[in-house]
């Protein structure tokens, strides 16, 4: 195994944490940013593949924080900011302790929940955003299904979205 394949987290798979009182949804800040596992695959060009998902598609998360939501790493988790949600894993965050703030490295995932104005500086606001975070049994997207589903991508018609089979890690391209 490569470490692209799953990046370096801690090998702990769930935070025994006597003093964590275990809730639904975590009131949190939201910060993303480049991430070295990210740029090896965007370098490679594979951003269509599960490799990609697992390195982009990803919440570093406190430890503690993650035994109050009752997760370990590679558990799907929902992050809900006032401009969308998105459904992403939970790992065990290599920068701990940061209770209270999640990180999520910049890619389609993160633009989902992130706001387009740059309040006259170019840059979208990647930093300090409020959001939610809770347990979640959906599965995390294929950059190119997140495409399809958030932003209409790779259909001609809207309705049948919620039917289609996953796009997988092959190039997809709308015949004109």
């Amino acid at each position: 195994m490569t470490y692209i394949e799953k990046p370096a987290v801690p090998k702990v798979v769930k935070l025994d944490e006597p003093a964590a009182t275990e809730r639904d949804i975590l009131d949190m800040m939201l910060n993303t940013g480049s991430d070295i596992y990210q740029g090896a695959c965007k370098k490679r060009g594979s951003t269509l593949k599960d490799e990609y998902r697992k390195v982009a598609g990803i919440a570093y998360m406190d430890p503690k924080d993650m035994a109050k939501l009752g997760v370990a790493n590679w558990d799907s988790v929902k992050v809900i900011t006032d401009w969308g949600e998105v459904v992403v894993y939970a790992a065990h965050s290599r920068d701990a302790p940061h209770e209270g703030t999640i990180f999520i490295p910049k890619g389609p995932w993160a633009n989902v929940i992130t706001s387009h104005e740059t309040y006259c500086c170019c840059d979208p606001t990647y930093k300090g955003i409020t959001c939610t975070v809770e347990r979640s049994d959906d599965k995390v997207l294929l950059m190119a299904d997140l495409m399809r589903a958030v932003y209409k991508k790779y259909v001609e018609d809207e309705e049948t979205i919620p039917g289609l089979d996953s796009l997988g890690e092959m190039p997809v391209y709308i015949k004109k």
